[in-house]
């Protein structure tokens, strides 16, 4: 991995902690957003209004060095000139229908849609090839267009069959509710108390660094052994009732790259996974089976090693307590060592990437080689004891 997409993966990083300590309770939303501009995927959020949906889609694109942004709230009457431009009167008189698409959706990079559900049928046609295949039609010709991601905002789900296809395009769907936590309520009353004192300089990232990350996805692999778990996942879920459209499963794969490439990594692993958590539901009820799932799936042979430890660790410490012979404790104390080292051999292994695995287990490292010292100093404790005697 070159300097310069390790520079615009840490200003991602540096973006997400920024927007999580203005944006409570928002953490998936936020994480996810920043893997739709690395993918190019469009993200839909629904809720309640009231719950800092366009705001926080605001934040994060002001954060796109000259980034084109464009902005609208659609409804039952909405005319697909708003979005797209007007004819040109002047190409008409030519019979020609060109849109002047200045300041529109076919020239940003960038584009929120709330109340997204609220479009009529011929907007509805027009905008399904721009968010899907980043193709506008002009005057019949197809015309590329910069769109990176499309964000979608919804009080409600689609009802109308017709409104499917857009539903399926969104890839990262995501419930946003009132905060609930008491505390995070303080932090965001005061998160708007204080929001006049605060500064405004924030991470930046541009374009080309975006561009950048994405060109790098292919560069990360998914061996036949992931790809094979996943296949068994998806399995899973169709068994279950969870249907997932082919188109939508091929995209899935963009967002497991982009959970390793955030990661730093130039492969994914198994519990990367867990990423596709917000991208395979279609109903609120999905949510929790899906979890269900990948909770009892997706446990890497590193995680099973830790928790095989971690058990041991215990009921050797919880055996230990009240013993006071001291050759058994000396045989505990062996023992430890044992799992110690096997930790220490663990975190080695340079097959190892997840983060949190290899945290968890040099914390339980170091935990296991305290424990160790203590026993330590206890048997030196009772060999003086008895030497005194």
């Amino acid at each position: 991995m070159n300097m310069q997409v390790e520079t615009a993966i840490d200003k991602l990083n540096n973006i997400s902690r920024e927007l999580n300590d203005i944006f409570v309770e928002r953490e998936k939303v936020i994480e996810n957003s920043i893997k739709a501009l690395v993918t190019g995927q469009a993200v839909l959020l629904i809720g309640p209004p009231g719950t800092a949906k366009s705001a926080l889609t605001n934040a994060l694109c002001s954060r796109i060095e000259n980034g084109r942004y464009f902005s609208w709230l659609l409804n039952r009457t909405s005319d697909p000139a708003e979005i797209l431009g007007p004819f040109s009167i002047k190409e008409m008189e030519n019979d020609k229908f060109l849109r002047v698409t200045k300041g529109k959706l076919p020239e940003a990079e960038i584009a929120f849609l709330d109340e997204v559900f609220k479009c009529n049928e011929p907007t509805l046609n027009i905008m399904l090839p721009i968010i899907n295949e980043k193709l506008f039609y002009n005057d019949g010709q197809p015309v590329d267009v910069p769109l990176i991601t499309l964000f979608a905002a919804s009080n409600e789900f689609p009802e109308e069959d017709s409104l499917m296809a857009l539903y399926d395009r969104m890839m990262f769907r995501m419930y946003v509710d009132y905060i609930g936590d008491i505390q995070n309520k303080m932090r965001m009353f005061k998160g708007f108390l204080n929001k006049g004192s605060k500064k405004n300089e924030y991470t930046t990232i541009s374009l080309d660094e975006l561009n950048l990350l994405r060109k790098s996805l292919e560069e990360v692999n998914i061996s036949d052994y992931i790809l094979k778990e996943y296949i068994s996942l998806i399995n899973l879920l169709f068994q279950n009732g969870i249907v997932i459209s082919d188109r939508r499963q091929n995209e899935c794969l963009s967002v497991l790259r982009a959970t390793a490439l955030l990661d730093k990594r130039d492969e994914v692993v198994l519990t990367d996974l867990k990423a596709l958590r917000d991208v395979l539901w279609n109903s609120l009820h999905d949510i929790e089976k899906i979890d269900e799932i990948l909770k009892e799936k997706i446990v890497s042979p590193y995680q099973k090693e830790y928790n095989s430890i971690k058990k041991q660790y215990k009921e050797l410490a919880s055996s230990s307590e009240s013993m006071n012979d001291t050759r058994i404790i000396i045989e505990v104390r062996n023992s430890l060592e044992y799992l110690y080292e096997k930790a220490n051999r663990l975190l080695k292994q340079p097959e190892l990437v997840e983060k949190d695995i290899k945290n968890k287990l040099s914390m339980l490292e170091k935990e296991i080689k305290s424990y160790i010292d203590t026993l330590s100093k206890q048997i030196d404790d009772d060999d003086m004891l008895m030497f005194g005697a």
